[in-house]
């Protein structure tokens, strides 16, 4: 008769526990390894996510700046859209055209300068693009608003325009013409701020202000029925080139720049046309495309390789 061994059942077993072991630890190991790689991937997904979240928001809130600070030119641009110039006007205050409710004030009159040019549009004045704006845009010039050479510095007092409150200084210079005899502006945009709801941004911009259509009419300009009027105003469309730095919304900083110009146009709270980069701070940068000249608020920005689309 043979004699089984009394260890050789206990060899077995273990063998085959040591077996099991592995197995469970390779099934623990791939289990984890599997869920570390959801984790990284929710991280990822997660930190795209955030960092589209703060091109968009630099890119919205540049584009905000953008347009109100357009605005402003085109007020002082309504305000002096007479076919005398400043230092030809006899009289110091007159209604801002197309408005019966906000008075401009030039002093002093005759030939000298500088001379100081006040919007005061009171506790509220509705203007003829239906924009209710309240205080004061004050311009002061050391020339004729048409003529090369001449600068001009703007500041606010208590402004707002719809929602927003405006503040800063922009000082202006007329660099002529290009060689298409449309009028050049440079402007250097300081303390920039815009406010509203609780929230505000800054800006400061160096940016060069091309009149591409409508600088050769005005409020004034005499046509078979008398004067243009309000829509000589409303055919002013700009192109606008150049860099800045602000802070969005939640106070993170980012640069911009231009890549192609873009298109504003008197009456229009959109940019309406062109390219530009912003550059979130610590963030990708996000190139913005503001559509093919349309006055809406759609546009898209394209970061890592995505397209989204925001609301400016």
């Amino acid at each position: 008769m043979r004699i089984r061994s009394p260890f050789t059942r206990t060899k077995n077993s273990n063998s085959i526990n040591l077996q099991r072991f592995q197995q469970r630890a390779n099934m623990k190991f791939k289990i984890f390894h599997s869920s570390l790689t959801i984790v990284f991937a929710i991280a990822s997904i997660t930190g795209c996510k955030k960092y589209v979240h703060q091109n968009i928001n630099a890119a919205s809130n540049s584009s905000l700046a953008i347009v109100r600070y357009n605005d402003v030119f085109s007020q002082l641009n309504q305000a002096l859209s007479y076919e005398v110039d400043l230092d030809q006007m006899t009289n110091g205050s007159w209604n801002l055209h197309g408005t019966v409710c906000a008075d401009v004030m030039l002093e002093p009159l005759g030939s000298g300068f500088p001379k100081t040019l006040t919007i005061d549009y009171g506790a509220g004045c509705i203007g003829a693009d239906g924009v209710s704006r309240s205080g004061k845009v004050i311009a002061v010039f050391d020339g004729n608003f048409r003529t090369e050479g001449t600068s001009f510095w703007v500041s606010f007092e208590d402004f707002t325009s719809g929602q927003y409150a405006i503040a800063g200084t922009d000082s202006i210079y007329n660099n002529g013409t290009d060689g298409d005899g449309d009028p050049l502006f440079n402007h250097a945009i300081e303390n920039g701020v815009v406010s509203w709801g609780g929230q505000q941004i800054t800006w400061e911009a160096d940016l060069v202000r091309t009149w591409a259509e409508g600088s050769a009419t005005n409020y004034t300009t005499p046509d078979t029925s008398g004067t243009i009027g309000i829509e000589a105003l409303l055919d002013d469309v700009f192109e606008l080139t150049g860099t800045a730095v602000g802070n969005d919304g939640n106070g993170h900083p980012y640069s911009w720049s231009t890549n192609t110009p873009l298109q504003v146009q008197t009456g229009c709270d959109y940019v309406q046309a062109g390219t530009s980069t912003v550059s979130p701070i610590n963030f990708h940068e996000g190139l913005i495309d503001y559509g093919n000249g349309e006055c809406d608020s759609h546009a898209v920005i394209e970061v890592n390789g995505e397209v989204f689309n925001f609301t400016q």
